[in-house]
């Protein structure tokens, strides 16, 4: 068995040309170039991933391996937060760049989990004008009239916007938020001018690197999705660094032996998502879904959650791939 990393931009050419027999991680901007093939067959699954936009809004102290949030940060004001969540549109994403393959979300718990993601839970909607009168309140204003805000002592005011590359779509997607911002007055930049390399991103962003002040990344939840690795207290990879006592007490029902009760599990995981909506230190954007592209000389390729499929079973029905 031999795995590669193919660059995206190589992988429709090659699965033609009948190069490999399994295909995964497939972005979404390639469906539309893969799903006609002849010689390969798709499939589609929901991810346990989710991504997001979050905010800076402290450090990690190092010493007492604990996040630090700062009242004083540049995204401090909620209301701030609120607004640029209100600018975004998932529905044009995930129709007009996703191929339709993601699937809008407004909480922090991927529909899959049914018994504790709310159906009926309505999230920060998309709202231009709702958005700009939020920042008018909040004192975000445009001084000088060159359709810019202002800070609310009237000064120059730039958000710097962190976001990595990695498939067609990833800078539309970008550009497609910092056009939004900038609809509602906001002035909003790529962090180094540009999009960042995967690694080089996350390093900057676990660094609080004060060049960032906004993010947009992904979360994988596993089979269990339980937030308190990415938002507790005592987590490394809260990266927004955003820490409360109410938040502290939410998480903590979620780790209870009381939990083990499905209508207390339910409940607390329904608090959560309520404290992280109301007070938006982070905004869920999109749930993905994964593409695989199997090539028709394998028999069969399991991706059923909970099959216990594995590479000792498959079956190959002739010498080489079919082109």
């Amino acid at each position: 068995v031999v795995w590669k990393i193919v660059p995206s931009s190589q992988i429709v050419a090659a699965l033609q040309a009948g190069e490999y027999d399994l295909t995964v991680g497939l972005n979404s901007d390639l469906y539309s170039k893969v799903k006609d093939l002849k010689n390969v067959k798709l499939g589609i699954q929901d991810e346990l991933s989710y991504t997001y936009i979050g905010f800076k809004l402290g450090k990690w102290d190092n010493t007492k391996k604990e996040v630090v949030t700062d009242p004083n940060a540049k995204m401090a004001d909620k209301n701030l937060r609120k607004a640029m969540a209100m600018a975004v549109d998932r529905d044009t994403v995930n129709k007009k760049l996703q191929n339709n393959l993601s699937i809008p979300l407004y909480q922090l718990i991927p529909p899959m989990f049914a018994t504790i993601y709310d159906k009926d839970f309505e999230g920060i909607k998309y709202d231009l004008e709702g958005a700009k009168k939020v920042l008018d309140e909040a004192g975000y204003k445009d001084v000088n009239g060159d359709g810019i805000r202002e800070d609310k002592n009237g000064q120059p005011f730039k958000i710097n916007f962190a976001s990595m590359s990695g498939g067609a779509i990833a800078e539309p997607i970008a550009n497609y938020y910092i056009q939004q911002w900038k609809s509602i007055g906001l002035d909003v930049e790529l962090t180094t001018g540009r999009l960042i390399e995967f690694n080089s991103f996350y390093e900057k962003v676990q660094a609080d690197d004060p060049e960032i002040d906004i993010y947009q990344a992904a979360w994988g939840t596993g089979s269990n999705p339980n937030p308190t690795a990415f938002y507790g207290r005592n987590a490394a990879f809260n990266f927004p660094r955003y820490a409360t006592p109410e938040l502290d007490a939410i998480l903590a029902k979620i780790n209870s032996v009381e939990a083990v009760d499905k209508d207390f599990r339910s409940k607390a995981y329904k608090e959560f998502a309520n404290y992280m909506f109301e007070n938006v230190p982070v905004v869920p954007t999109l749930f993905r879904k994964s593409i695989v592209a199997v090539n028709n000389r394998v028999k069969k390729w399991d991706i059923t959650p909970g099959a216990n499929f594995t590479i000792f079973d498959i079956e190959l029905t002739a010498d080489e791939p079919i082109k």
